[in-house]
């Protein structure tokens, strides 16, 4: 099932498809490790569903739903 980041189910995995954010965030994103074909995990999320938490490459990151709604992956059964 191909989603937005931000709609990936609380300890679901997916595997990052393009980032479709303007060229700062998605340059960002890249340094933070989110590169075509990672696997993304959920992990958390905060109380009001902002932000979320993922598990990337062994790191955990934070990132705000706004920003993860551009971001489209492919999440695992």
């Amino acid at each position: 099932m191909t989603c937005s980041l931000a709609a990936v189910p609380l300890g679901k995995e997916a595997e990052l498809n393009r980032i479709l954010l303007d060229a700062p965030m998605r340059d960002r994103m890249y340094d933070l490790g989110l590169t075509p074909g990672c696997r993304i995990r959920c992990i958390y999320a905060a109380g009001s569903g902002d932000p979320r938490a993922y598990l990337v490459r062994g790191t955990v990151l934070a990132i705000r739903n706004r920003d993860a709604a551009g971001v489209e992956v492919t999440v695992w059964d």
